[in-house]
């Protein structure tokens, strides 16, 4: 098997294991989220690197999309000053860029876009999206290691074949 089949398979696994886990767990998380996190874990290359890259740029974007909001409705909704707002809060995840872990800024993008598309607009919402994101860059990790034992599985005939 080749190897994009074998990521293919095993990220296919890995989901729909989740998926499972999470419907029949009965979760307080939304599945969506969980694969935008898987998303940013695979953009950002994936390994141990990738895995904290994009756990922690998606959830500054959440802390950032947080901030966003908080300050918006404390300006009172204004549309010039929501748009001088999330210009200030996008300047904060490009800028953010010069911390090495924080280095990952379309993480940070993503993580800032789910939240808002979440609606997760208090901190409880927040950390919610926040683990789903994180759950969904820690699949990844594992997709990894079930590709690894994929790809090491043999077909061995059976007596009666040869």
């Amino acid at each position: 098997m080749n190897a994009s089949t074998t990521k293919a398979l095993s990220l296919g696994i890995v989901v729909a294991l989740w998926a499972v886990i999470s419907h029949f767990g009965k979760l307080p998380l939304q599945l969506w989220p969980v694969l935008v996190g898987l998303a940013c874990y695979v953009g950002a290359g994936g390994g141990m690197m990738g895995l904290q890259k994009s756990v922690l740029g998606s959830a500054s974007g959440v802390a950032w999309a947080l901030l966003y909001v908080a300050v918006t409705r404390a300006l009172g909704g204004n549309e010039l000053l929501d748009a001088l707002a999330v210009g200030a809060a996008v300047f904060g995840m490009v800028f953010q860029a010069r911390i090495p872990l924080l280095s990952y800024t379309t993480g940070a993008f993503v993580g800032a876009a789910t939240a808002i598309g979440a609606r997760a607009v208090a901190l409880n919402g927040g950390i919610r999206v926040a683990i789903a994101l994180a759950i969904g860059c820690a699949l990844g990790i594992v997709a990894e290691r079930v590709a690894e034992m994929i790809g090491r599985m043999r077909v061995v005939p059976s007596m009666s074949a040869r």
